[in-house]
């Protein structure tokens, strides 16, 4: 009978450790890498169908929208013909539009770019690296980041194309 008590006090302990650490990281710990006003968080990543990587910092001086999506998530394929009428718009702005796929294989990022006629950079995130460097939640959401590398907003779930071109108005040189 003792073997049971503390066998039972041992799983009590570490259900209470780790709800506990589910309260502090959901409402106590700050999560203040990406907020407004704040260096956006650099990182590389493969664009699909293509042997180049592409570098945030990289892009300073220009005005960069992230969006992170999934081919699975149905706000994400609203909004995509949506960020490539935008990204036509605003290539001779100073604005960049970079997707960044949140962990599916190049193939499936390559057919889906093909399905809707996609021509802006396709970052491909299979590791979730830069999806957890930006702390993102739910899919679809956007960073938008000012020419100083600065981020400007981040927008969780779909937006309207006028949504998109409010705000990228925003972050043009």
């Amino acid at each position: 009978m003792n073997a049971h008590k503390v066998m039972r006090s041992s799983i009590l302990a570490v259900i209470a450790i780790a709800l506990g650490w589910t309260f502090y990281t959901a409402y106590i710990k700050d999560k203040s890498t990406v907020q407004q006003g704040k260096p956006s968080p650099d990182f590389a990543a493969k664009v699909a169908g293509t042997d180049k990587q592409i570098q945030l910092s990289a892009l300073k001086g220009k005005g960069v929208v992230l969006n992170f999506w999934g081919t699975w998530c149905p706000p994400c394929k609203q909004e995509m013909p949506n960020f490539e009428k935008a990204a036509g718009e605003f290539a001779n702005k100073g604005v960049v539009i970079m997707a960044v796929n949140d962990g599916e294989s190049e193939v499936a990022v390559r057919s889906f770019a093909k399905q809707y006629g996609l021509t802006f950079p396709l970052a491909l995130d299979q590791s979730q690296d830069i999806t957890r460097l930006y702390q993102i939640g739910p899919l679809p959401t956007t960073v938008f980041i000012k020419p100083d590398g600065t981020v400007y907003k981040k927008v969780e779930g779909g937006m309207t194309l006028d949504t998109m071109r409010d705000n990228m108005q925003q972050i043009a040189p």
